[in-house]
């Protein structure tokens, strides 16, 4: 596995060899160089939160593998339980390149009881026909039964809309603890932040955090139904909780032979050391099986620059096709429309590249210059021009939208370097003013249950409940592009 040098990374022993190159690739990692387990899996059992497209697609996409993990959909609405079961507890998956329609089954569900005092959650398991054998299918063992009645969360994967996040975790915050493994498959970037400050505020009790990075294309057909529409990849990794594993000072002088080996592990830590966790391992390992979902395991550095390059699109096409109301093919060719992409991507690039994360990282400078962030901008766009961005269609649809992990993500890390983002900051609060406008001007209301809570950094910040953003999770993932245009 290659890694990139870093000021936090401690030096390579032994060095590279004189005079001969280095190499600058970003190696996937192999997750078979991650230690065999020797302590015992508490169960095999994975958690899902977030029915919507992505959602149904890593659903339906581990129930296919040989040997599955018992799956656990987690369900907020009664009335969307009530659509499972009318539809025989089906997900299903339609192919739109070969039409194939696949439906699968054997399901478990949590669905949400709400009273005045607290939420508690109701396991619902499958039950196997007559005709199949008697009883459940996926049986719970006593490692998993919690004093309340409730299962506890080992692996959870989580694929709501960004705003909806705090309180969607907020909601299981008690069935988790430090043994568990949260991967978030989301759009944007700064979700953790969020989740460290308002969820888990304890270290010390807090569970590890994987990211995942999408590139598939798909859209709802209906409830536990989607169309697969474009074979991409998904690029996984452990993100780096920097309470657990602080970055070391800057500079070069740090003399790693004189740490002991709790600061070497707190401030070098190797991928070993990031992988740590059991949970972690076992759900890299299960996800690493689909090929359908064809994900690949990148060391977090890396993991955090693939992140960036789609974050840098996603800060200019989301938020000009949701204001213009156009395809994405609109922002070619039109030279007025490519003098504000320029000015946006000249800013976002000089946040990126002033990142503490990217010190010394060889070529990172170049990787984020401003020409090749508009290459591959340009890239995305022509790739899909017939679509419609995700963001576009949640003003169309009057839901909130995640411009606050998106380009607020970049207007938050300029503040902490002193760098003004004025034009990212207006971009954010356009989106938010045309989402207003249009709600306002149609007499729509949002669920407002949660409205007062605080779920980010700026405020106010358009929060959502979990109802509503569940309702949100049907638009197309390939590069955060939207959904075909009808």
């Amino acid at each position: 596995m290659t890694s990139s040098q870093s000021w936090w990374e401690a030096p390579a022993n032994p060095p590279p060899e004189e005079g001969k190159a280095p190499n600058l690739d970003f190696a996937k990692m192999d997750p078979e160089t991650v230690p065999e387990d020797t302590e015992e899996l508490l169960t095999r059992r994975v958690h899902l939160l977030g029915t919507g497209s992505i959602g149904t697609l890593v659903a339906h996409s581990l129930m296919v593998l040989p040997n599955p993990p018992p799956l656990t959909l987690l369900i907020h609405r009664p009335e969307l339980y009530e659509d499972f079961k009318a539809g025989d507890r089906v997900v299903r998956l339609v192919n739109k390149n070969t039409d194939v329609n696949d439906e699968q089954r054997g399901y478990d569900v949590d669905v949400i009881e709400r009273d005045a005092e607290r939420v508690t959650w109701q396991h619902i398991p499958h039950v196997l026909p007559p005709s199949e054998g008697d009883g459940r299918m996926n049986r719970l063992n006593e490692a998993e039964k919690m004093e309340s009645g409730e299962v506890f969360i080992y692996t959870l994967i989580v694929t709501v809309k960004g705003p909806a996040t705090v309180v969607a975790l907020r909601s299981v915050q008690h069935r988790v603890d430090q043994r568990t493994t949260i991967l978030l498959m989301q759009n944007g970037m700064g979700q953790i932040d969020d989740l460290n400050r308002l969820v888990f505020t304890n270290p010390n009790t807090r569970p590890t955090y994987m990211l995942g990075v999408i590139s598939h294309g798909c859209y709802m057909q209906g409830p536990f139904a989607i169309v697969h529409a474009g074979f991409g990849t998904v690029a996984l990794g452990i993100y780096r909780d920097t309470d657990k594993y602080p970055l070391p000072p800057k500079g070069d002088d740090i003399n790693t032979s004189t740490l002991s080996e709790t600061d070497r592990k707190a401030m070098f830590p190797t991928d070993k050391d990031l992988y740590s966790n059991l949970s972690s391992r076992y759900l890299l390992r299960t996800l690493t099986r689909s090929p359908v979902l064809a994900c690949a395991a990148y060391p977090y550095l890396d993991l955090f620059q693939l992140q960036l390059e789609k974050l840098v699109s996603n800060c200019v096409l989301n938020p000009l096709t949701a204001l213009l109301n156009v395809q994405n093919g609109a922002m070619l060719n039109n030279p007025h429309l490519t003098r504000v992409q320029r000015l946006l991507i000249v800013e976002i690039s000089l946040v990126i590249r002033g990142l503490p994360e990217l010190e010394g990282i060889p070529n990172a400078r170049t990787r984020f210059s401003p020409a090749r962030l508009e290459t591959l901008f340009e890239g995305i766009v022509n790739k899909t021009a017939k679509n419609s961005s995700s963001m576009r269609e949640d003003v169309r649809k009057l839901l909130y939208t995640e411009v606050d992990y998106i380009n607020g993500y970049i207007v938050n890390r300029g503040e902490q370097q002193g760098i003004k983002c004025v034009l990212n900051y207006m971009i954010m609060e356009l989106v938010k003013a045309r989402s207003f406008h249009d709600r306002e001007s149609s007499s729509a209301s949002l669920p407002n249950e949660h409205d007062s809570e605080p779920v980010a950094t700026f405020q106010p910040r358009g929060a959502v409940s979990i109802m509503e953003a569940e309702r949100q999770g049907d638009a197309v993932v390939l590069e955060d592009t939207g959904k075909p245009a009808s």
